[in-house]
């Protein structure tokens, strides 16, 4: 499985909404779950990272992307006063210093798509454009509940591309047209929406991957074939008993060796890894299958359901049943209804 598959499996699905605003404007994101990105599609903007202070200018194709919830603002000035982006989704009849805005909104269902659920895309129909309408695409991925895939942590906070940076035909720019076109059709289709905005997750992804490769944690971790084999092994059979010394034998290596060569790369031991993948694995398959306690249990490599639990509600503060029970197919949720503030 190469690495964008590893790193997506980490997150549940994907929810896109477009915006046209003129005036003096903020919009706040506090999305502790989730992962996005927001094109620039029109006009000028600014986004400030609330957990640095940075402030960046955005301009016409530029994307910036945040890797895990992190809060940050969108606004016409430095200065501009933010409301909270429910506020401002509740702002549809309002016309004060922001633009009067007819909203477009489908009723949220709860589609399956390859397995995976999918929200409704939310559409924002903009007035007559002006020379001071910012108009932006954005994008977001929710994370399940419970520990982070380890190599999707260890990308930056945030990061910046800048429009200028990308060739006329880059990939990026053609979904992004894709993404708005579709929005901009009567008959905008959610499944659509949300294939697109996947596939742009992807490159999007792939694009940083790429570009910063020779000077972050991924040269390392590629560069460390042993531990890139031993991570594939533990991903590739969860349900085997894995230990430090049969990991480290598979390489050749001492099992001393090994484990100081992964904590070096991953920046936790083996098993730790190796607890939190199988622990993903598990609030997945809660969540995609209607399988007992003791087969999901036996599906991640435990033997006892008991040691299973334990570990589970260590991880993710609730008991398997607990959780089975909240977010399982026999919950009837979609995506929608897991907790965030965005």
């Amino acid at each position: 499985m190469d690495l964008l598959s590893r790193i997506s499996r980490s997150i549940q699905g994907s929810v896109a909404a477009r915006a046209s605003i003129q005036g003096q404007w903020g919009i706040r994101f506090a999305c502790d779950f989730t992962a996005g990105f927001h094109v620039i599609l029109a006009g000028q903007c600014k986004v400030e990272c609330k957990t640095t202070g940075q402030i960046l200018d955005l301009g016409p194709g530029d994307l910036v992307f945040f890797s895990r919830g992190y809060y940050h603002e969108l606004k016409s000035h430095a200065d501009a006063n933010c409301i909270d982006v429910d506020d401002f989704r509740a702002r549809q009849s309002n016309t004060s210093s922001y633009s009067k805005l007819a909203w477009q909104e489908q009723n949220e269902t709860n589609l399956t798509v390859n397995s995976k659920k999918v929200s409704a895309a939310i559409s924002l129909s903009d007035q007559k454009a002006s020379e001071d309408m910012t108009s932006f695409l954005s994008g977001r991925y929710l994370f399940p509940a419970g520990p982070v895939h380890p190599l999707f942590r260890a990308l930056p906070d945030y990061f910046h591309i800048p429009g200028s940076s990308l060739p006329l035909h880059h990939p990026i720019k053609h979904l992004v047209e894709l993404v708005s076109a579709e929005f901009s059709r009567p008959d905008a289709s959610e499944v659509i929406l949300s294939k697109l905005t996947d596939t742009l997750f992807h490159y999007i992804l792939r694009h940083w991957l790429l570009d910063h490769d020779s000077r972050t944690h991924w040269a390392s971790l590629y560069s460390d074939e042993a531990v890139l084999r031993a991570i594939e092994s533990m991903e590739d059979g969860l349900d085997r008993n894995w230990t430090v010394e049969s990991l480290a034998r598979a390489q050749g290596l001492s099992r001393a060796t090994l484990a100081r060569r992964f904590k070096e790369v991953t920046e936790m031991g083996p098993m730790e890894y190796l607890n939190q993948i199988r622990m993903q694995r598990a609030a997945s398959l809660f969540r995609e299958e209607n399988g007992t306690i003791e087969q999901v249990a036996r599906r991640v490599g435990y033997d006892s359901a008991f040691a299973f639990s334990r570990s589970f509600k260590r991880n993710f503060g609730v008991a398997p049943m607990q959780f089975k029970k909240s977010h399982g197919l026999s919950a009837g949720i979609s995506i929608s209804d897991q907790p965030r503030t965005s």
